[in-house]
């Protein structure tokens, strides 16, 4: 909205009439922001110009007046006028807003003055006259001489028809289409550019590939067949190596898109031909080289052997994809081939590469299942060893077959075994003998150590070897066992360690027998040491304790902290284990309001010990000793040899178990 006569109010040119060129052509008004006139934000802009505009008119007045003083009238007139036309301008541009069958963008409000004629208009004086019923004052008119635009200059090109559209695209619109323009055309030619390059990158590397395939093809048809009996897969190497490689030219290519390498891969074409040239050779060259050299090795290894088995575990887990640990098998492989090529890591790796690419693709059992002719046919020298081998290693429970391995691998692993004889220390020749110094050695497999540290951590692995060698054995046709099969396992292997554990310890504490005493002093001598020695008695029966009896519980702990503890597998087998052998450990045990027994008997001892030292150290120790058992028969009571009998019969049958008896 264009406001063009301005100079029809009275006081115009007595304050713009002094305005130089510049002030003239510059604009009057507000340019409001894009879609303004979609809500009240025009009428904020509107009013912020207008207060603003009166408030610098207002500051100018008073040097006017001074300057002026014939037309201090005019100049407050005009001030009043334009204080009061803003709110009918508003109620204008309101209704225009608000019309029917009208779509207005308000743009801006501007005030000009193109051209001075006319009879001016007095608003303010009118107004007031009316409001005091006083007579109009006659109009002025301006007079017929050269006129100025005022305001107008500026306003069309920068504010009206910088608009698009309105004559002629805006300037900042050409300059953002230029903008765009150019980055639409930088970002055109860099993607031309790159997809340019990314085709040449693609089609170079598909046509390197596509000559490493004709490469490798021509380097397998000169290999001659291999000559000779392979039984490691070493000999079959010079026409694998070649497929191989020609078959990985392309990566993986059953994992790429028909888009990969920018619509130019030709893996998904060349690579599945490749591929079942290379999984034939393996199928028909490989794996029975490996197949002959395992079957020997099975063959020489002892009956019903741990060694056996995993020589049987291999060849099923290589024929048989269902169950196949493809860790289990290039471990053993490894072995055998580092045994074999010692020093020679190249042949080893290419095997092994060769290895790992058939236990991802190949399956010969499902081949058979599938009724392939040549799969049958080539499975047929192995079928009699394997079910030969299965027949063999199934008459020793496969349960107990599996703790065996669990308890020869703990031998490589767990520490040194515990020996009865050094626990008890030097002095066990003074008061022991052994009738079998083998049973004084345990396991540390069966030890509270290997118990806590071994034994509970390999529960669940041990349910992955029971269910792995059943399906080796042929016992069962799949690896995968239920919860109520996993924990039917987990019994069966506790109770076989329970039972060994308890047997072991058993045998090696009846296996501990009080020695013969030729005389009193040696009988003295040990009786030293068991009192206040080296204490060999209370050393046996306090590793036995340590090893067959569940810690005790700090005090400190809280109930939820107890029950997780009590929750403890290695906990609940402590004390399974401690019920197994209470009557011995019971003997270390102080009860509140009495001594243990083992305190009970080193008092005895002390006495009978004094006694036999007072007889040996006589004049004449013969005479001593007569007198000593003339006296008990005349008594027909108690020295301390006597008084000693029968709570060394009850110490006996307290730790009957022990098999401890005395000479």
């Amino acid at each position: 909205m264009v406001l063009t006569r301005l100079d029809l109010l009275q006081g115009f040119a007595a304050l713009f009439q002094s305005l130089n060129r510049q002030d003239r052509d510059a604009i009057l008004g507000v340019t409001f922001t894009r879609r303004a006139h979609e809500n009240d934000d025009w009428r904020t802009e509107l009013n912020a110009f207008w207060q603003t505009w009166v408030d610098r008119m207002n500051l100018a007045l008073p040097d006017l007046m001074v300057a002026q003083t014939h037309t201090r009238a005019s100049l407050f007139s005009f001030s009043r006028q334009m204080q009061g036309s803003r709110e009918p301008l508003v109620s204008l541009l309101e209704g225009l807003l608000d019309g029917e069958n009208m779509n207005v963008m308000l743009r801006g409000v501007y005030l000009t003055s193109s051209l001075q004629r006319g009879q001016m208009d007095d608003i303010f004086t009118q107004s007031a006259a009316r409001q005091y019923r006083l007579g109009n004052n006659p109009l002025a008119s301006w007079p017929l001489v050269d006129t100025a635009p005022y305001f107008t200059r500026s306003l069309f090109p920068q504010a009206l028809l910088a608009e698009p559209n309105l004559a002629t695209e805006s300037r900042d619109w050409l300059m953002r289409s230029r903008r765009r323009l150019t980055v639409f055309s930088a970002t055109g030619g860099v993607a031309a550019l790159l997809l340019i390059t990314g085709w040449h990158h693609y089609y170079n590397g598909n046509y390197q590939s596509g000559i490493t395939v004709l490469k490798q093809a021509k380097a397998f048809m000169d290999v001659p067949p291999p000559q000779g009996k392979d039984d490691y897969g070493n000999l079959q190497l010079p026409l694998l190596n070649p497929v191989r490689d020609a078959t990985l030219a392309y990566g993986d290519w059953g994992d790429r898109s028909r888009l990969a390498d920018m619509g130019l891969y030709q893996g998904r074409r060349i690579g599945p031909y490749v591929e079942q040239t290379y999984l034939q050779l393996l199928e028909q060259r490989y794996l029975p080289s490996l197949f002959n050299g395992l079957v020997k090795a099975m063959n020489a290894a002892p009956p019903e052997s741990e060694e056996k088995l995993a020589v049987l575990r291999v060849m099923r887990m290589l024929e048989d994809k269902s169950g196949r640990n493809n860790e289990v098998v290039k471990q053993y492989m490894a072995k055998r081939w580092s045994e074999k090529f010692h020093g020679q890591r190249d042949i080893q790796a290419q095997l092994m590469s060769h290895l790992d690419y058939a236990l991802a693709h190949t399956d010969w059992h499902a081949e058979r299942q599938a009724g392939d002719g040549d799969a049958i046919s080539r499975w047929m020298p192995y079928d009699k060893p394997v079910v030969s081998a299965q027949k063999e290693l199934s008459k020793l429970p496969v349960y107990q077959r599996v703790y065996q391995s669990l308890k020869t691998r703990a031998l490589g692993v767990l520490p040194a075994d515990l020996n009865l004889r050094d626990q008890v220390g030097p002095t066990f020749d003074q008061v022991f003998t052994s009738a079998d110094d083998n049973k004084l050695v345990v396991p540390q497999f069966l030890t509270r150590y290997g118990l806590q540290s071994y034994f509970v951590k390999q529960r669940d692995e041990l349910v992955e070897l029971t269910a792995m060698d059943s399906w080796v054995l042929n016992l069962t046709r799949s690896v995968k066992y239920s919860d109520a099969d996993r924990a039917e396992i987990q019994r069966q292997l506790t109770e076989q360690y329970i039972s060994d554990y308890t047997a072991t310890w058993r045998a090696g504490m009846d296996n501990l027998n009080i020695r013969n005493f030729e005389s009193i002093g040696q009988l003295t001598g040990a009786l030293e040491q068991v009192i206040s020695g080296d204490q060999p008695l209370q050393r046996a029966l306090t590793v036995l304790r340590d090893n067959t009896q569940p810690g005790v519980f700090s005090e400190k702990l809280s109930a939820k902290e107890r029950d997780e503890a009590l929750a403890e597998p290695d906990y609940q087998l402590l004390t399974r284990l401690g019920h197994e052998f209470a009557p011995e450990n019971s003997t270390l045990a102080v009860q509140k309001d009495k001594e243990s027994t083992m305190q009970a008997v080193y008092q005895q001892l002390t006495e009978l010990h004094r006694y036999l030292l007072a007889i040996q150290n006589a004049p004449v120790p013969g005479k001593s000793a007569l007198k000593a058992v003339q006296l008990r028969l005349d008594q027909n009571s108690s020295d301390p040899i006597f008084a000693t009998r029968p709570d060394g019969k009850d110490t006996a049958c307290s730790a009957q178990p022990l098999g401890w008896q005395t000479g």
